[in-house]
């Protein structure tokens, strides 16, 4: 079992263990899984089990806080990638704020004072390491040229 964030470790076991591996994603907790009781705990806290389990609200926060940190500061990095923590930190915060709207890079990087592009590679970075899902624009009528943006939905909070 690997760690969903080590692309390192992802890359030397499809390597290593070609035709022998087999990848499962393993998200947080859902309404399914936690039952009506807990419903309203789930919504507030999030689905990570040391998040949604803690014995107080504020117990959770400083669970999620310690979390987002110590991803953004110390794995993210051990990763390859040097990106400044605050400015992925806030892209992060923007993209939670707007779960489920239309993506809009172009706005994300002015508020970020960055290039569209830096943005880009931050957005795959998040959605590689299973902290941001792109959900792709669904159109029925492929033959129009209409590009429809995609939609971005924050997996950790």
């Amino acid at each position: 079992m690997l760690g969903s964030a080590s692309i390192d470790l992802l890359k030397q076991s499809s390597e290593s263990l070609a035709g022998r591996i087999r990848y499962l994603e393993l998200a947080p907790l859902d309404a399914g899984e936690v039952g009506r009781a807990q419903l309203d705990a789930l919504w507030l806290r999030g689905g990570f089990p040391g998040s949604l389990l803690a014995a107080s609200d504020a117990a959770s926060l400083r669970w999620r806080a310690d979390f987002t940190r110590t991803y953004l500061e110390r794995d993210i990095p051990q990763l390859g990638p040097r990106i400044p923590a605050e400015t992925l930190r806030r892209l992060w915060t923007m993209l939670a704020h707007s779960q489920g709207g239309l993506l809009n890079a172009a706005a994300l990087a002015r508020t970020l004072a960055v290039d569209g592009k830096t943005v880009a590679a931050y957005l795959h970075l998040l959605v590689d390491l299973l902290l941001v899902r792109r959900l792709a624009p669904w159109h029925g009528n492929v033959r129009k040229r209409l590009v429809k943006s995609p939609k971005v939905c924050s997996c950790s909070r």
